[in-house]
């Protein structure tokens, strides 16, 4: 940067950035400085006070500058500085001009986030002079994680050009089947910071070249939730995907997993996935997902079987899947990292197509299906299974309260129930013995007796 006049020692430096693209530096003799961003040749401000009285520049929180002078007493006087009038009156001195009248867009926040299958549109507008030849230009840094595509539209009107410019950025990578999934993933993250900006600029232009970032990756704050979603549940021992000795009670979470959505045995259920982020609801979930009960219960099954959802091959299943990732931990035996679907002769393995299809979206009409000779509590956790929906890994819970069969009750409880019944009949039918008994011994010797007392009275 050169700086032109009688300069000292820096002592302060004013950046506003992202709107304007101003900056001013003062000198400790209070000569200031001007000049914006990607210009190198800086130029002196009007004097405003003179070089032995101390001052500083501030920023109030509306934005406007102030000039705070200091002095030998202690006392401090702000002072208000147009900032944007003194620019002109120097630059209106030294006859410069902004090549362009107007530079528009739509580019209102800093930050932007994007996930596989997404993408996002900038326009950028610019009107000058006729016979200038000015244009737009958009610059990436960063990784090569993104591709674009531009679209300009030019019109010319009563001695001025308008051109404006539509920038779309995104992605086009298929990460099903590959040999690494989160390797590719990995390599396809990033920040991509980009710049939009016309080809000529001076001190003299309003309004700064626009600069901003594009995080390619996972949004931590999307999540997904099942639309519409007894302290203790009894989970039977013969209903468990891995058999244990007793039955296994568990404590059913109320503030963590929500309230159960309560469905008749008969009623078959479609799980609907919504997605959300910060600001609310986003999208209906329309991609492949799956789905297992968190305390392993595996009485339940789905409506469709592979044959009818079109499979050509041996679809994926929790079977096989745990079968040939018996290293891993049960949630994490099946994901978007392994998926293939079944689609297609080149894939998979033809076997029996009768079995259930366990893979459930939005449209397939794949319902789970409950058994009908019990009720039960199931609690479910969810994950996308399709491998270019995402960045995250979405999961969500939530739970299933079947009713309408009364159920089995416990051996032990018909027993000691039995046994108190019988206990009581017993009881009964003694007391009911010893009571007669006294009756019917009333009814025999009392009147022999009576007819004693009347002979000796006799």
């Amino acid at each position: 940067m050169e700086f032109k006049g009688n300069v000292t020692v820096i002592h302060n430096v004013f950046l506003r950035f992202y709107y304007y693209g101003n900056v001013v530096v003062k000198m400790e003799n209070n000569i200031m400085f001007y000049f914006k961003i990607n210009i190198r040749d800086a130029i002196k401000l009007h004097l405003w006070t003179n070089s032995t009285m101390k001052s500083l520049i501030l920023l109030n929180s509306s934005g406007q500058i102030f000039l705070i002078y200091v002095f030998e007493n202690g006392t401090l006087y702000p002072r208000e500085y147009p900032l944007k009038l003194e620019s002109l009156s120097v630059n209106f001195n030294i006859n410069e001009k902004c090549p362009y009248v107007a530079f528009h867009n739509n580019i209102f926040s800093i930050f932007y986030f994007l996930d596989k299958g997404q993408n996002l549109s900038i326009w950028t507008q610019i009107v000058y002079p006729e016979n200038m030849g000015l244009y737009i230009v958009v610059e990436s840094y960063g990784p090569n994680i993104l591709q674009e595509k531009d679209q300009t539209h030019y019109e010319i009107a009563l001695g001025y050009c308008t051109k404006t410019m539509t920038v779309t950025f995104f992605q086009n990578i298929n990460y099903e089947a590959v040999d690494d999934y989160f390797k590719l993933q990995h390599q396809n993250t990033g920040l991509v910071l980009v710049q939009v900006r016309p080809n000529e600029y001076a001190r003299a232009c309003p309004i700064a070249q626009k600069v901003f970032q594009i995080a390619v990756g996972c949004d931590s704050n999307k999540f997904i939730t099942v639309k519409g979603s007894n302290e203790k549940c009894l989970f039977y021992r013969s209903y468990l995907r891995n058999q244990t000795s007793k039955n296994l009670r568990v404590k059913y979470n109320w503030k963590k997993y929500g309230c159960p959505l309560r469905l008749d045995f008969g009623e078959k259920f479609h799980p609907l996935l919504q997605l959300y982020d910060n600001n609310g609801y986003v999208e209906d979930v329309e991609v492949n997902f799956i789905v297992w009960e968190i305390h392993g219960r595996n009485d339940y099954s789905f409506n469709n079987t592979m044959k009818k959802s079109g499979c050509l091959n041996e679809a994926q299943t929790w079977k096989s899947m745990t079968e040939l990732n018996k290293h891993l931990p049960l949630e994490e035996a099946w994901g978007p990292e392994n998926y293939k679907h079944c689609f297609s002769y080149a894939i998979g393995k033809p076997g029996d197509l009768n079995q259930p299809y366990e893979i459930i979206n939005k449209s397939n009409y794949n319902h789970l299906v409950w058994p009908e000779d019990h009720s039960g509590m199931y609690v479910f956790r969810v994950k996308i299974l399709d491998p270019n929906y995402s960045f995250c890994n979405l999961t969500t819970v939530f739970a299933i309260e079947t009713f309408g069969m009364i159920p089995s009750p416990s051996g032990y409880l018909v027993a000691a129930f039995l046994f108190v019944l019988m206990l009581l009949f017993f009881s009964i039918l003694v007391l009911s013995y010893f009571h007669y008994m006294r009756i019917y011994k009333q009814q025999i010797y009392e009147p022999i007796n009576r007819y004693e007392r009347k002979q000796k009275t006799n």
